[in-house]
């Protein structure tokens, strides 16, 4: 059995008052709303996200130790401890991805929300690294100094900027 997941941006997902919370509750959602009701095939499942970066997705697939990442015509593929990853925007610009074993094997909807948390956290971190990057390079032109950058032990980076004197 594949699984087959729509990643919802979180914006989008609040303002549709998606009822699961995290990804396992919608994973077990989404397994309920099955409408065959076989147990066969790929299960389509709803979960929110935050990611939208194409550049930013296949950095944080490497970080998980993607096997292969390529991407051919918008559509991002990859490896990750032995779940083959297709993933690919729809008209709306909303992300799906496909998970399926390459051992053949049963992929059960924990390894997948699994993967898919793991993924989300490094995407978090590339965004991170990101919006940081473009801090510090726009401080000055935008009448700020940095003062200081900290890191906590969650990984959190702090920046302290102060305004610039322009008298």
């Amino acid at each position: 059995m594949s699984i087959s997941l729509i990643l919802i941006p979180a914006a989008l997902a609040a303002a549709a008052a998606v009822s699961a919370t995290g990804i396992a509750g919608a994973v077990s959602v989404g397994r309920g709303d099955r409408a065959d009701g076989d147990g066969g095939g790929a299960v389509p499942v709803a979960v929110q996200t935050r990611m939208k970066d194409e550049g930013l997705l296949a950095a944080a697939l490497a970080d998980l130790g993607a096997s292969t990442v390529s991407s051919v015509g918008g559509t991002l593929r990859a490896t990750v401890d032995g779940v083959e990853i297709e993933m690919a925007r729809n008209d709306d610009g909303i992300w799906a991805a496909h998970l399926e074993r390459v051992d053949g094997h049963e992929l059960t909807e924990a390894e997948a929300a699994s993967v898919i948390e793991r993924l989300d956290a490094a995407y978090a971190t590339h965004v991170q690294r990101a919006v940081a990057e473009r801090i510090r390079a726009r401080a000055d032109t935008a009448g700020f100094e940095l003062v200081s950058e900290t890191r906590d032990d969650e990984d959190t980076l702090t920046m302290v900027l102060n305004v610039k004197d322009h008298a």
